[in-house]
């Protein structure tokens, strides 16, 4: 016996009509619904999150540029470009114009240009379209199709530079001013303020921070005049050098860092290295010590008594340095930025070499598998905090991020982009960008598949062979599968790796 509703639907199943799809595959197979999603998520970050989002489409672009290029070339030389798609997965805008389908996709994390025939393993559905293929074209029509992506994203790194220097000018090299005071300090009771410019000490001119830090650790404990600059004014103001620990000092008073200062052994203030060096002679067993670190009080335990060495100290002022900007014109500024273009070239081959070494992957692996955080020693306790933490090995606040050298994933460059824009504007973004850019076009000239450098090597490679034999010569891409398989595992290993210790430990720039 069959009820109605069981009835009617035999009756439409025998009539041919096919059952209505499930409620949230009729939404989100719906491009409109996709692409009115996508955009309204980009609409929220924008509104807030403007850095998030400047960084977000700043970085599609550079891959969308990079492809851009692939896809010109590729027409330009008679190739048949079949795609053209901004992100990966799920479709979700598209339209098609000639024999290419351009559109997006919902995960926005690059972009990819399709031209048949890339390789002698893939099949070609239409025979009259075997002409039109990558493969089938010679050496110098291939060339400048594979290499068009690195080389747009290298020019458009060079004038990044270019506008990053010329609009926004660079830190001078000898020019700088105060940028704080640390509180209690020698440059404190001195009367310096911020935005002071220092000109000399005792008479001896003052060039780059560098120099005057130099001759400021020579003098602990002495006094001497500082010539200052305080808008039009030239102030001269009497100071006593104040004191520090030096990697001497602090090595012997660890956990306590090089930069550290005491001002407490026991209950007693210490206000000089000597009155220090004398405390902790007194001292038979564990004493607990304060000192300061980066204008933050901290206390620690030791055991006594401790003979420091006689010189473990070093000069100290107690003030910050901003950059003085200093604009360029525009040949300038091009002579900067190469200049710039060549340090970060060496820069990248230097890091890729230590990502890849032996040394490198093993460090990387430690870091996966301890959550990105980093191992320290010696009990440190802030003044005035109820719980314990730990020193950082940098000597910065123990709640930065001890990963800063590691490589990022794009989440990593995304949230390192979104804090320089929040402390330097966009001046730091564009500079950002800049490099992100050269890098890009120098990982694809690596000579290995899948990388465009991969395609060069492998139609040189055939190009020698064709000239050396006098008859066309192709590469047999099932061997090279085995080699590409494997550096394809390597990328992904690293892809996920970077984007594991981004997530759960993400760079924090100091401010």
């Amino acid at each position: 016996m069959t009820t109605p509703l069981e009835s009617q639907n035999s009756e439409a199943i025998d009539e041919g009509v096919a059952p209505r799809p499930p409620l949230l595959e009729r939404i989100f197979g719906n491009q409109f619904v996709l692409l009115g999603l996508l955009l309204s998520l980009l609409g929220w970050v924008a509104l807030t999150r403007i850095w998030l989002f400047v960084l977000i489409v700043a970085i599609l672009a550079s891959v969308f540029l990079h492809e851009m290029g692939h896809f010109l070339m590729a027409k330009r030389n008679g190739m048949k470009v079949t795609e053209f798609f901004i992100g990966f997965g799920p479709r979700v805008w598209s339209f098609r114009r000639g024999e290419t389908e351009y559109g997006l996709k919902l995960i926005p994390a690059g972009a990819y240009v399709r031209i048949i025939g890339m390789h002698g393993l893939e099949e070609i559905d239409d025979s009259d379209d075997e002409g039109r293929t990558y493969r089938a074209q010679s050496y110098w029509r291939r060339m400048p199709v594979v290499l068009a992506g690195p080389v747009m994203n290298i020019v458009l790194g060079l004038l990044l530079l270019v506008v990053v220097f010329a609009g926004f000018g660079q830190p001078s090299t000898d020019k700088w001013k105060v940028e704080t005071v640390s509180s209690g300090s020698a440059a404190a009771n001195a009367g310096l303020q911020p935005g002071d410019r220092i000109l000399a000490f005792d008479g001896e001119p003052v060039g780059a921070f560098d120099d005057f830090t130099s001759i400021v650790r020579v003098h602990a404990g002495s006094s001497g005049e500082l010539t200052v600059q305080r808008g039009d004014q030239t102030l001269t103001l009497p100071a006593t050098i104040g004191w520090s620990l030096n990697s001497d000092g602090a090595r012997a008073l660890q956990p306590l860092l090089p930069g550290d200062r005491v001002t407490k052994v026991g209950d007693v203030s210490v206000s000089s290295y000597s009155a220090m060096q004398a405390e902790l002679q007194r001292y038979i067993g564990p004493v607990t010590i304060t000192f300061e670190r980066n204008d933050r009080a901290f206390t620690t335990t030791v055991d006594g008594p401790i003979a420091m060495p006689v010189d473990g100290d070093r000069g100290f002022l107690g003030v910050s340095p901003s950059s003085v900007i200093v604009h360029a014109g525009i040949v300038q500024a091009t002579g900067q930025a190469f200049t710039a273009f060549g340090d970060t070239v060496v820069g990248s081959v230097q890091g890729m070499g230590r990502i890849f070494s032996p040394s490198g992957i093993s460090k990387l692996a430690s870091q996966v598998a301890n959550g990105g955080s980093s191992q320290t020693s010696g009990s440190i306790e802030p003044v005035g905090s109820g719980s314990t933490g730990t020193g950082s090995g940098s000597g910065s606040s123990s709640t930065a991020s001890s990963n800063a050298d590691r490589p990022m994933s794009i989440l990593g460059i995304v949230n390192v982009g979104t804090q320089l824009g929040e402390q330097a504007g966009w001046a730091g973004v564009l500079a950002l960008l800049a490099t992100v850019n050269i890098f890009l076009g120098l990982i694809n000239l690596l000579p290995l598949l899948p990388f465009d450098g991969g395609h060069i090597a492998v139609a040189t490679y055939e190009e020698i062979r064709t000239r050396m034999s006098g008859k066309s010569y192709r590469v047999n891409m099932a061997k090279f599968m085995p080699v590409t398989y494997v550096v394809v595992l390597l990328m992904v290993g690293l892809f996920a790796s970077t984007l594991y210790l981004d997530a759960v430990d993400p760079v924090k720039l100091s401010p």
